[in-house]
């Protein structure tokens, strides 16, 4: 990847945007945790490893797991 620069203000509450070309470049989304890392006067920021969950196929193995012939067998017996 090449260097890409771009600059930003702080707000009066201390609060800036990543332009968007820093956005792409680091394939910055919604919801991302960044890591920043100072070391003298220089700041480094880094995208923590993402989790991509498919919450769909989740649900369908919890689904499978659970076996209502079984249950019902122990509560046949009560």
């Amino acid at each position: 990847m090449g260097k890409t620069a771009a600059t930003s203000k702080a707000s009066r509450k201390n609060q800036t945007t990543i332009p968007a070309r820093v956005r792409k470049a680091l394939k910055i989304a919604k919801g991302d945790t960044l890591l920043w890392t100072i070391e003298g006067d220089e700041v480094s920021i880094r995208i923590m490893n993402k989790v991509h969950v498919d919450w769909t196929k989740t649900s369908e193995m919890s689904l499978l797991e659970w076996n209502s012939e079984e249950e019902e067998g122990t509560d046949a017996g009560l």
